[in-house]
């Protein structure tokens, strides 16, 4: 199903989206590394907004692939928007090691500049 929705370019619908973003300065994107590339849901969600001005922070799991070119194809599509290096998780980590998860968020928000006070 993904690879049918890259192929016909889908924009799927996302039930109750909010209204607008103005009250977030910073947008954390969270995603699945589908095919090399965001899920077409994301696109869905990066296109309904105006992101001009905004911090826009991606991270993602993967099975291999990192964040597979998916901060360009942010920075392309979130015009105006400042985005930060993502964190790529390998989706086997995430499930079965979930301390070692924990640490590398940990750090990568730290690196960010976005640790817990």
């Amino acid at each position: 199903m993904a690879k049918q929705e890259q192929n016909d370019n889908a924009r799927p619908e996302i039930i109750d989206p909010p209204e607008n973003l103005d009250q977030y300065d910073t947008i954390f994107i969270g995603y699945p590394i589908w095919w090399g590339d965001l899920p077409m849901a994301v696109y869905t969600f990066l296109e309904s907004y105006d992101f001009s001005g905004k911090t826009v922070i991606p991270f993602c799991t993967h099975e291999g692939s990192g964040l597979s070119g998916t901060k360009s194809s942010i920075e392309n599509t979130c015009s105006g928007a400042t985005v930060l290096d993502g964190l790529a998780v390998r989706g086997s980590i995430a499930q079965n090691e979930q301390d070692s998860a924990r640490e590398s968020v940990t750090k990568w928000l730290s690196d960010i500049g976005y640790a817990k006070s």
